[in-house]
C-alpha cells in the first residue's frame, strides 16, 4: 500500500491546473475474423487521422470465444495492428484470450508478454501508474480527468479463489484513486471489458459505493456485449454505464469528457464515417 501511495502522489503532480475537454477514442471485441482484422487497421488510421482523441483503448477480446485454444502469433498479430497507431493504444484483459481458455495461464503469459505495459510502445504516452500486485490494472490524471483501467472480465470463473482476489484488487486500486484525486479532478472513466454479472456482483457492489462517495460523475466503459448500449444513472445516480460496438459492427466510439456537469460525456459514434 504504501508504494502505491508513493506513485500516485508523484502522479499527482500531472494534474494540469485548468480542466479542458478532453476525447479519447474506444473499442473491443475483435478483431474476431481474418477478415476484421484489415478493418482494425483502418479504424486505427481512422482515429489518427481525424486528430480528435488523445488515445485509443481496446477494451479486451482481442481475439473470438469461438476457440478454446490461440496461437502465440495471433497475439503478436494484435499487437502489431495496435502499434501501428501513431497515438497512444492503452488495452486491458478480455475473456476469450484468457479465462475462457482451456489453458488460462498459456492465455496470460502470451497477454502479457504482448500486452502489458502496451504503452510503452508510443511516444509520449499518457503518465500511466500501474498497481504493483496487479501491473495490468493502471491509471492516470489528463486535464482534470481520472483515467482507471482495470482486469474484470466477462466469460467463466476458470478459478474461484483468483476470479475473488482480483475483484478485491479491482476495487482496491479504484478506490485509491478515487480518494487520491478526487479533490483534482472533475470526473472519473473507468475501463474494463465485463459486461456486468452475477460473478461480478461482489465488484460493482463496492464500486457503486465508492462512485457515490466520489462525488463527481464517472463513466463505467466496457465492452463484451458487443452491442452499443447506455444505462444512465447505473447503480449509482452519477454513474454512467455505456456498452461498446464490437469492432466488426462499428467504428470505435470518439468519447468527449465535458466541463458541463449536466452533460459530462458526450459520444460520437462515427457511424458516417
Amino acid at each position: 500500500m504504501r508504494r502505491w501511495l508513493i506513485s500516485l502522489i508523484a502522479l499527482a503532480a500531472c494534474a494540469p491546473a485548468q480542466a479542458q475537454t478532453l476525447s479519447f477514442s474506444a473499442t473491443g471485441c475483435g478483431p474476431y475474423k481474418p477478415e476484421e482484422e484489415p478493418l482494425l487497421e483502418r479504424y486505427v488510421d481512422l482515429v489518427n487521422a481525424d486528430g480528435k482523441s488523445e488515445f485509443l483503448v481496446h477494451l479486451g477480446d482481442i481475439v473470438s470465444g469461438s476457440k478454446k485454444k490461440w496461437p502465440e502469433a495471433q497475439y503478436a498479430k494484435v499487437a502489431g495492428i495496435l502499434k501501428a497507431s501513431r497515438i497512444p493504444v492503452l488495452i486491458v484483459p478480455g475473456d476469450n484470450e484468457w479465462n475462457d481458455l482451456d489453458n488460462p495461464d498459456e492465455g496470460w503469459k502470451f497477454w502479457t508478454k504482448h500486452f502489458l505495459r502496451f504503452e510503452k510502445n508510443f511516444k509520449n504516452p499518457p503518465p500511466l501508474q500501474h498497481q504493483k500486485i496487479r501491473p495490468e490494472n493502471w491509471a492516470f490524471v489528463s486535464k482534470g480527468v481520472l483515467f482507471v483501467g482495470i482486469n474484470l472480465v466477462g466469460g467463466r470463473v476458470h478459478d474461484v479463489k483468483e476470479w475473488a482476489r482480483r475483484m478485491k484488487e479491482d476495487n482496491d486500486w479504484v478506490r485509491i484513486c478515487m480518494k487520491r484525486f478526487g479533490p483534482q479532478v472533475r470526473a472519473a472513466v473507468v475501463l474494463a471489458q465485463a459486461e456486468p454479472a452475477k460473478s461480478h456482483d461482489p465488484f460493482f457492489k463496492q464500486f457503486a459505493d465508492d462512485v457515490e462517495k466520489f462525488a463527481k460523475p464517472v463513466l463505467y466503459l466496457h465492452a463484451d456485449g458487443h452491442v452499443w448500449q447506455v444505462h444512465k444513472s447505473w447503480m449509482a445516480a452519477n454513474l454512467l454505464r455505456v456498452q461498446t460496438d464490437q469492432v466488426g459492427r462499428n467504428p470505435p466510439v470518439l468519447v468527449t469528457v465535458t466541463n458541463d456537469a449536466k452533460n459530462p460525456f458526450e459520444f460520437d459514434r462515427r457511424l458516417a464515417k
